[in-house]
């Protein structure tokens, strides 16, 4: 049977709306499951009572608190792909429901225009789900309050507007905005009496609430649980799907009616208006993804999990300049052995910045710099840094199993199965915890792969740390263990990038102490120049022998440079192929 008019009208949209949502569900899955990963890595959500009440201090704490239940979920990025466009949907349905109870018309444009505004403000991976979230809530309490309270019963969200505010905080301020457009656009009896009452009840609230209930500022009052942060710092493009959202009921009102029925010849402009939105922002949405967060964030992802081989891998296929990625990348180096063997195949910073990081208060500096003292048995130094960035940020699942790895390495069973309790209260690292649990012992600790190496790592001797200067506690671990195989490749990473090639030479016999058979490659590439360049024989060194072939190699390399010793640019063009050892570094980098 053939559909009616009425039938296509109506299921046009909602076409729109399920392609929408099907296609917001694929871009975030596969262009920007980055968002999740890192929004769910930044809390951990915990299932208990007391965690709850703590929200509930403040006006806007149970939507926060909601929100952090939301971000748990993103443990798996389809998952969070799928809530993030059921949300979007949701918004894009409300606001249509909403015009249709105040006109009587269905209309897209205004909808799907706010639905994409919010699509495009979620691309931003600070951008946190408390956003969506609130706007979705006031949208949907809105409609219902429209749609089923008539008469009488429309002054019960007058009266309970202060408990809506405690439970929403700042963005129950879009839904007094609303409310109070559709009682003065709307035919109730008394509508400026009950106005008058809502905001009379409103500013009554807000001055107990300053100087009695709550004791906090009018500006905190008037704007938590929102943050400029947490809105990516999007406050322009923010605004404006607020002042949508609030407008709303006057725009229906009063206009669009003419492109509601705007045709052009048989075709209703209304109704395919948002399939060409589709397309734009579609094209759109593709070109601005964030490569360097979507790398970064994959990098971190495989450093969290310890797949350190398959990380390395990554980044040599996706050679990155960031800072805290080559950061975390040498890391992984160290802790599979390969840091001067492999060291030069990535960028480096002479001053040692992708080696090890200075204390600093900067979130993500804090946040990752322990790992270089973990890495390297400093344990006691490699849990302040995780304490330190539980203090100002708050619980992360990375820094309580940081918390509890390096309380069951240096034997404190009591304070580990403390910080396991916190674990365990989770949803998604409960198998963790149990795994943690396991290892309140001497004996499981030792032998674990990990935590039983960190444990003979451990640093044997006390000294001041001076985590202003890393390599000056590098140096004191050495002095206290020679031993100390991680601590050595350190070492000897830090003296390459400083282009010292004497003092990697008369420190050989490191190597010989800590357990090496070899002589790593970047480390004899710089024995090899420094010999060869001052004419002097290859310093003794027991039981090591230099490969010929680093020789042979050398002496290719340092023909091509004087034979375009005149042109630097040609130089380096040519000697491409020598891009990752120690010489290239010294000439080029």
């Amino acid at each position: 049977m053939n559909k009616t008019k009425s039938e296509i009208k109506f299921s046009l949209p909602v076409i729109a709306q399920f392609a929408f949502f099907l296609l917001s569900v694929f871009y975030f899955y596969r262009f920007a499951g980055y968002i999740f990963y890192y929004q769910e890595k930044s809390k951990l959500f915990l299932l208990s009572f007391s965690y709850f009440t703590e929200f509930l201090k403040m006006p806007g704490g149970f939507l926060d608190w909601l929100s952090e239940f939301q971000t748990t979920f993103y443990f798996n990025p389809l998952i969070g792909a799928i809530i993030v466009s059921a949300e979007i949907f949701a918004i894009i349905y409300f606001i249509i429901k909403t015009g249709k109870e105040i006109a009587g018309l269905n209309f897209s444009f205004i909808p799907f225009l706010a639905g994409f505004l919010v699509f495009f403000l979620q691309i931003n991976y600070q951008y946190l789900a408390i956003n969506n979230l609130g706007i979705l809530i006031q949208l949907a309490v809105f409609y219902l309050v429209i749609r089923f309270l008539k008469g009488k019963r429309i002054w019960f969200p007058i009266l309970l507007f202060p408990l809506w505010h405690y439970l929403t905080g700042s963005f129950s301020l879009i839904f007094l905005a609303m409310f109070s457009l559709y009682i003065v656009i709307g035919i109730e009896k008394n509508k400026w009496l009950k106005l008058l009452i809502l905001w009379i009840e409103f500013a009554l609230y807000f001055y107990f609430s300053v100087n009695l209930i709550f004791y906090q500022t009018i500006e905190r009052l008037v704007f938590y649980p929102f943050s400029k942060q947490n809105a990516g710092n999007q406050i322009p493009l923010f605004i404006a799907v607020v002042l949508l959202t609030m407008l709303s009921p006057l725009i229906f009102k009063y206009h669009f009616r003419w492109f509601v029925r705007w045709k052009i010849g048989k075709i209703l402009v209304a109704e395919t208006t948002p399939f060409l939105l589709i397309v734009i922002f579609g094209i759109l949405a593709v070109s601005w993804t964030d490569k360097k967060n979507q790398q970064y964030f994959r990098a971190e992802r495989l450093f969290y999990e310890q797949k350190f081989d398959e990380l390395i891998s990554f980044n040599e296929k996706n050679p990155s300049v960031n800072i805290l990625t080559s950061f975390l990348n040498n890391v992984a180096l160290a802790e599979t052995g390969k840091l001067n063997e492999l060291l030069f195949r990535f960028p480096q910073s002479a001053d040692g910045s992708t080696l090890f990081l200075k204390w600093e208060l900067a979130t993500e500096v804090l946040n990752k710099g322990g790992y270089f003292y973990y890495a390297i048995g400093m344990i006691n130094e490699a849990q302040r840094w995780a304490y330190e960035y539980m203090v100002m940020r708050g619980k992360t699942p990375e820094g309580i199993k940081m918390l509890i790895k390096t309380e069951l390495i240096n034997g404190n069973y009591k304070m580990a199965s403390k910080y396991i309790s916190i674990l365990k209260q989770s949803v998604f690292y409960r198998k963790d915890a149990m795994r943690f649990e396991k290892m309140l012992n001497d004996k499981a600790v030792e032998q674990d792969a990990e935590l039983g190496q960190k444990r003979k790592l451990r640093t044997k001797q006390d000294f001041f740390v001076r985590s202003e200067i890393p390599v000056a506690n590098l140096e004191m671990v050495i002095a206290g263990d020679s031993a100390n195989w991680v601590a050595v490749e350190y070492k000897f990473a830090w003296l390459l990038l400083q282009k010292d090639f004497e003092s990697v030479t008369k420190n050989l016999p490191l190597l010989r102490n800590a357990g090496f058979e070899k002589i790593p490659k970047n480390i004899e590439e710089a024995v090899v120049a420094y010999s060869l360049l001052n004419l002097n024989k290859y310093p003794e060194f027991d039981g090591f022998v230099v490969n010929p072939q680093t020789v042979i190699r050398f002496n290719e390399y340092y023909g091509i440079f004087q034979q375009n010793s005149s042109n630097k640019l040609q130089a380096q063009a040519a000697l491409r192929s020598f891009s990752d050892t120690y010489w290239y570094y010294v000439f080029f980098r």
